[in-house]
């Protein structure tokens, strides 16, 4: 078992990096079934669902933790409210099974379309509207509650499934953890120049702290689809820094302070007793995306998704047939 502080420096870590991963997570609590195309029952072994014509029931062994990437410059405009705690730049669910000691990657875009729940500054809800899901993150306080909100989002993009547990972090940490880290090992893929002269395609860079940063979060926006691109320059970026952690040359001290450094940049509602409560999990390189399409809409992108492929994913990762 590793030290709680550990566990909590590599939940930062990953989360900066804005595309979360697997990581030591928390025992967190049981979630629902999805309500589908059938009413939802109690049976033995917890709740199941008639789905396509099958039984299935909640597997107990699976849990699920959202893990937003925040930027708290950015404001929200949804009609004439606007929100000003941040946005949510980067979304992704891991889907972690305790049984197997195993997870997997959920990649939510940004640009989801969702029905927004638009606040005033004391808090009272004032208008619904469609927007992207980033957004509603800024319409909270900027910590517990702009996650929750977000949360809540979510978990309606995904037909229901339960989400009791997240970790957000903001956009500043990224120098801070890299930096500490020496630079992060990556080859670039494809010519992005425009961001970085040295981002070449095929270069092989160790990247700083602030070009780390530049490299998961830039993206150009007279490309309607530049979320996308984006999204596939995170995962790339974190694989290469599972890659180096993995590789066990960080001692507990060091990792320790490396959290101390990260705190003030963190807002989660895991505690340090429930994330000793498990130890490594071993992961699934490929991530998956929550599926759908890029339309534009007034000048904006907007994430489209596939409600009955969303079904069939969640049922795959969260359901075992009776």
């Amino acid at each position: 078992m590793k030290h709680k502080n550990s566990i909590l420096v590599l939940l930062g870590v990953l989360c900066l990096i804005l595309v979360g991963a697997v990581v030591y997570t928390a025992f967190i609590r049981q979630p629902d079934a999805v309500e589908t195309d059938s009413e939802a029952s109690e049976g033995s072994g917890g709740r199941y669902i008639t789905y396509k014509g099958k039984e299935y029931r909640r597997d107990q062994n699976v849990q699920a933790l959202l893990l937003m990437g925040v930027d708290r410059e950015s404001t929200a405009q949804v009609g004439e409210q606007t929100g000003d705690a941040g946005q949510a730049d980067s979304l992704n669910l891991l889907i972690l099974n305790k049984k197997e000691q195993t997870a997997k990657i959920l990649q939510i875009s940004r640009d989801s379309a969702v029905d927004i729940d638009v606040y005033d500054e004391n808090g009272s809800k004032v208008m619904t509207a469609e927007g992207q899901l980033c957004l509603q993150y800024a319409f909270g306080d900027g910590g517990g509650r702009s996650c929750r909100l977000t949360v809540e989002k979510t978990e309606e993009l995904l037909g229901g499934i339960d989400i009791d547990s997240y970790l957000a972090l903001t956009l500043d940490g990224i120098k801070v953890a890299v930096d500490a880290a020496g630079g992060i090992p990556i080859t670039v893929p494809e010519d992005y120049t425009w961001i970085d002269p040295a981002f070449q395609k095929g270069a092989s860079l160790v990247l700083n702290g602030e070009q780390a940063e530049q490299y998961v979060r830039s993206r150009d926006t007279e490309t309607l689809d530049s979320n996308q691109q984006r999204m596939e320059r995170q995962s790339q970026f974190m694989r290469a820094l599972l890659s180096m952690l993995a590789g066990g040359g960080f001692s507990t001290q060091e990792l320790t302070d490396l959290y101390q450094q990260l705190e003030p940049y963190m807002t989660t509602n895991l505690t340090a007793d429930e994330l000793t409560q498990i130890a490594g999990y071993t992961f699934q390189e490929e991530t998956q995306t929550v599926p759908g399409e890029v339309t534009e809409q007034d000048g904006r992108a907007l994430y489209i998704t596939d409600a009955e492929k969303i079904q069939d994913l969640i049922i795959k990762e969260f359901f075992i047939e009776k």
